[in-house]
């Protein structure tokens, strides 16, 4: 059987992101000189085991998830915060140098892509979770987001957000020669095609208490009550796409409850003051989640971070590029250059602050998507607009999707995740080509 399919990446205009898109630096460790000295001292072997425990106590608190009652959320929960801001995905902030920076997105890398290998239980412990690694929040989340103070999934966040999924637009994305060689269509929703852009900001929600006008307070003053209590606006927002028929996802504008909550209350938030559900990598599961009504979960398999800007990351980029042969300076456009996950430059890429929510989407949610998925590779490219900053595209691998008709029978196994489609044939001119997907 020969068909098409459709995948999808997405993110906003860059004018977008940069008030708001803010990719922080994984939380860290500061070391000590004298444990710096002793460090160095030891042997390589020895180093490393320290290094990667130091990383599992750097890390392991990002991943903690409580179940959703009122007695697990009235003081603090450590759960889930990925994305292109990625403090809330690792505790503490990182003062180390680049070296160190380096080593800390190896490890984390490294630990997250054996979580996603190993079962449930298994990653629990290797992450320190308990009896399961799986998130406690799961499925569109449109009531659980709307109790924590989000404004979403309204007519005017969509048609606000729509444009961001047309990936063929001067104003946006220009994705057209790499969404064609995957065999993905362009359109957003609006346009008619299989791309749903998903706007969510953590203020002006429908659970935010109103003044004694009656109105909206400003957003500095806006408060809102989880059972029994109250809590303030972080003024976060998130742009996330996803698309059912291709079975991609998109991370485009982000920022960090954290650091949003810093700029709005001009001071550092306490964990416990921040809403419960502000991990990217949840929030992109409620999307994921929307657009296939439930149903068809396990086909994913493209997980995109578009257009990145994070400091850190791009460190990151530039280091892994300089390792090829012959090396790059910057990343150039589709198709890019692929990192494996068996390299420490892969594990870096996913390791890293714009990187992280990817791999926890997949190891927080084995049970619905049908078994361990993993990432297998990283391709790092740009887009064809002039100026472009990179792009991820994570790689995900593992069982095989179910593809079936609604009742559950007749359900057929398609390809591995990463396995691509073949060209069959190819014009003279090289502009136009028949891919075949064999099912």
């Amino acid at each position: 059987m020969i068909f098409s399919v459709l995948f999808h990446s997405r993110r906003s205009t860059l004018s977008a992101y940069i008030p708001s898109l803010r990719l922080l630096a994984p939380r860290a460790i500061i070391f000590r000189s004298s444990l710096s000295t002793q460090l160095d001292a030891m042997s390589p072997s020895i180093n490393h085991i320290i290094v990667a425990g130091l990383t599992f106590f750097a890390t392991s608190a990002r991943a903690v998830v409580t179940p959703y009652t009122p007695s697990n959320f009235s003081t603090s929960s450590n759960l889930t915060r990925a994305a292109l801001t990625s403090d809330d995905e690792s505790p503490g902030l990182v003062k180390v140098a680049d070296d160190d920076l380096w080593t800390l997105a190896v490890a984390r890398g490294a630990k997250l892509l054996q979580g996603m290998k190993v079962s449930d239980a298994d990653a629990a412990t290797l992450c320190g979770l308990g009896t399961t690694a799986e998130s406690s929040f799961d499925g569109d989340l449109i009531d659980t987001l709307r109790d924590w103070g989000y404004n979403d999934d309204n007519d005017a966040l969509a048609k606000q957000a729509d444009p961001e999924c047309n990936f063929n637009s001067r104003d946006g994305h220009m994705l057209a020669t790499a969404f064609g060689d995957l065999g993905i269509g362009t359109k957003s929703k609006k346009q008619g095609g299989p791309n749903q852009c998903f706007l969510i900001e953590h203020f002006d929600g429908t659970a935010v208490k109103k003044g004694d006008n009656g109105k909206m307070p400003d957003k500095a003053d806006q408060r809102y009550d989880v059972c029994g209590k109250e809590y303030r606006v972080t003024n976060a927002e998130h742009t996330i796409g996803a698309n059912a028929e291709s079975g991609a996802v998109y991370a485009m504008q982000i920022s960090s409850a954290a650091k949003a909550a810093r700029r709005l209350w001009k001071r550092a938030p306490l964990t416990e003051e921040l809403p419960a559900i502000r991990s990217v990598s949840d929030i992109a599961w409620a999307f994921w989640n929307r657009v296939h009504q439930g149903e068809g979960l396990d086909n994913i398999k493209y997980l995109f971070v578009m257009m990145i800007i994070n400091k850190e990351t791009n460190q990151h980029v530039k280091r892994a590029l300089g390792t090829l042969s012959p090396q790059k300076e910057e990343a150039v456009g589709w198709p890019g250059n692929d990192f494996s996950m068996d390299t420490d430059e892969g594990k870096a890429l996913l390791g890293s602050p714009v990187g992280r929510w990817a791999g926890y989407f997949l190891l927080q949610h084995k049970r619905q998507l049908g078994g361990n998925k993993y990432i297998s590779k990283v391709r790092v490219f740009k887009s064809e607009k002039e100026g472009s900053w990179p792009y991820f595209l994570f790689y995900v691998d593992g069982p095989a999707a179910t593809l079936g008709l609604r009742g559950g029978e007749n359900n057929k196994k398609i390809w591995s995740s990463n396995e691509e489609p073949r060209i069959i044939r190819e014009s003279a001119d090289g502009k136009h080509v028949i891919r075949e997907h064999v099912v």
